[in-house]
């Protein structure tokens, strides 16, 4: 088992030196104390503003933002996920607010339908960097069959 963790770990480190995303399960990571998924993950949210800062390509910004956003394994989903079950726990666990105040959970809720949107306007955002690049139109031929005018066919 020791040698598959230590394998899982260079593997993974040599992709993430090729500047692939590489998500590696703690309990394979050599490298990473068990209490260290806080700072680990830390260190790869620097990593991903460091990215974006850097991207030379659309690609690369496109590839930032996959990241952040994808429906199942991006950040913000998996972030919205949390807020959704803690919202649920303590749904379950917290009386109604006073009247007269605004109800702490039901904005809880609304903040996470909101992270819903916004993963989905960022991978809007991602589909249009991911795009290739338009070229300005330039002034194209008649097509053809069809006759020049006469000052044209003169010169």
């Amino acid at each position: 088992m020791e040698q598959q963790r230590l394998k899982a770990t260079a593997a993974s480190h040599a992709l993430l030196a090729a500047g692939h995303s590489v998500h590696l399960d703690p309990t394979l990571n050599m490298l990473v104390a068990p209490d260290g998924e806080r700072e680990a993950a830390l260190r790869y949210l620097a990593g991903l503003a460091e990215r974006a800062s850097a991207a030379a390509t659309s690609s690369e910004v496109a590839e930032v933002l996959t990241e952040v956003a994808a429906p199942v394994h991006g950040l913000l989903p998996l972030v919205r996920e949390v807020v959704v079950s803690a919202w649920i726990a303590a749904g379950d666990l917290q009386e109604a607010a006073p009247a007269g105040e605004p109800d702490p959970l039901a904005l809880l809720g609304r903040t996470a339908a909101s992270m819903r949107e916004a993963a989905l306007a960022i991978l809007h955002a991602r589909n249009h960097a991911a795009r290739p690049a338009q070229r300005p139109a330039t002034a194209s031929p008649p097509p053809a069959g069809r006759a020049l005018p006469a000052e044209s066919r003169r010169r």
